[in-house]
């Protein structure tokens, strides 16, 4: 289970304020020490408390703990204090970035307010008759930057049609298919699953009946499609057609 964040501030209870001093100071003495280690730096620490008696340094070795301390000392004011950081530094510098967000949020609060108040004069429930000099100016500046952006958008748009004009499909001419097929094609639709209606005005497609009727052919064995069925047609079938009995 993740810890939850830890409060900076000072701990009232005196027992839970020495427990964590404790506990603390021997973590930053491990983190020292892998900072050394890993990184191959030279470091040290000095450690005073009311809870224990005299100085307690790190490392425990008096020799490197002098010669970390020597180097120290023997820097330039100027680059001793460069990087050096204490509790009041530390809560300036907090501080510093709070304000830098603060001003931040409350720029963006005031372009939220500006488009909501656009937005209803434009649709009628707001007028412009009681807004101060300070909100016309901002609605002002806030119309100029969206009227910017829809110019630029313009632009875009402009210079993307004509290559997409240019990737149109052209009309493509169906050879041997109905006026239908060849519109449909011109218009981009797809004609490989069109099936042309064969409009005809009798029983027969055109062509069969045409040539069974020019050499005096008939249609059907025993009676003639050009002229008027028989009362019986059946009388007049042949028996061929007509299955026996029996």
């Amino acid at each position: 289970m993740p810890r939850g964040k830890v409060k900076l501030a000072f701990i009232e209870d005196n027992k839970a304020r020495k427990n964590s001093f404790m506990k603390r100071k021997e973590c930053l003495k491990n983190k020292l020490k892998e900072l050394s280690t890993l990184c191959g730096i030279e470091a040290c620490a000095i450690i005073y408390s009311s809870y224990e008696p005299g100085l307690e340094v790190w490392p425990e070795d008096n020799t490197a703990f002098q010669n970390v301390l020597n180097a120290f000392l023997t820097k330039s004011p100027m680059e001793i204090h460069k990087f050096m950081s204490n509790q009041n530094s530390y809560i300036k510098e907090r501080i510093r970035k709070v304000k830098g967000q603060i001003k931040k949020q409350i720029v963006v609060n005031q372009d939220l307010v500006m488009a909501n108040l656009m937005s209803d004069c434009l649709s009628g429930k707001a007028s412009l008759s009681g807004l101060n000099s300070k909100d016309l100016n901002n609605l002002g500046s806030l119309a100029g930057h969206k009227l910017s952006e829809i110019e630029d958008r313009i632009k875009v748009l402009k210079s993307d049609a004509p290559a997409a004009q240019s990737q149109l499909p052209e009309p493509k001419e169906v050879v041997g298919c109905s006026n239908t097929a060849s519109h449909m094609a011109a218009e981009g639709t797809n004609v490989d699953c069109y099936v042309p209606v064969m409009e005809t005005t009798g029983w027969y497609p055109p062509d069969w009946t045409s040539d069974h009727v020019e050499h005096g052919l008939d249609l059907v064995p025993g009676i003639n499609m050009m002229n008027s069925f028989p009362v019986d047609p059946i009388a007049s079938w042949s028996d061929a057609y007509i299955p026996k009995t029996g």
